[in-house]
């Protein structure tokens, strides 16, 4: 299901920039990339919001997978941080920008959970059996970077972020950080895939293997 949140993630949101923008330029990364839900301004809303809303649904469903997969605490802690991102996730596509009062309060809660994610990811790796790889690692350690950049941004008494006030051809540093956020979560979702799929499998050969033992 992690799989399936990154395809229909990048599916979403790859379909909107090819209809609203020219390709990936300097305006695009300039662009949050929460106004492609915005339905007074963009065409492709819509594709975008429902994107949003099935990806964070299919999220949900493979954290209630590595909740039941794992018994310790620690992964079951990342399972329901990852629920929640999901959640936020879906909530940002019932909720876009048009609706600002509650899309502030869920993309916070986004920005927050993502942070707690990445950072509960990190001292799991460094475990006895641990079951994060260094791909996770690398992407949760760049995670956390994404969201202390934007937490360090985030006006927090309106929960939102000011406007940017780059100067013509320069990088907006909230856009930026929010795409390579979202960037950074589908790809931790493939990861986490190709992850729990070696992990199964592993599970699966010990069990026979020890169900011959006791023949």
């Amino acid at each position: 299901m992690s799989l399936f949140t990154a395809v229909i993630c990048t599916a979403g949101v790859g379909a909107t920039l090819y209809v609203e923008t020219n390709g990936l330029t300097l305006e695009t990364i300039n662009t949050r990339p929460d106004t492609f839900g915005n339905y007074l301004t963009s065409s492709f809303a819509i594709v975008f919001n429902m994107s949003l809303l099935s990806a964070g649904f299919c999220l949900m469903l493979a954290m209630l997978g590595v909740y039941f997969t794992f018994n310790d605490s620690l992964n079951r802690y990342i399972a329901v941080t990852g629920a929640i991102v999901g959640l936020s996730i879906l909530l940002m596509g019932v909720f876009p920008i048009n609706f600002i009062d509650w899309h502030r309060k869920v993309s916070t809660l986004y920005m927050l959970s993502s942070f707690s994610l990445h950072l509960l990811c990190i001292p799991n790796f460094f475990r006895t059996k641990s079951t994060i790889s260094k791909k996770v690692l690398a992407l949760s350690t760049f995670g956390v970077l994404c969201t202390l950049s934007l937490m360090l941004q985030i006006d927090w008494s309106v929960l939102d972020f000011p406007p940017c006030a780059h100067a013509d051809n320069s990088i907006c540093t909230v856009s930026l950080s929010m795409w390579l956020l979202t960037n950074v979560n589908i790809l931790w979702c493939v990861s986490l895939c190709l992850d729990m799929r070696k992990h199964i499998k592993h599970q699966q050969s010990v069990i026979v293997q020890s169900s011959y033992a006791n023949l």
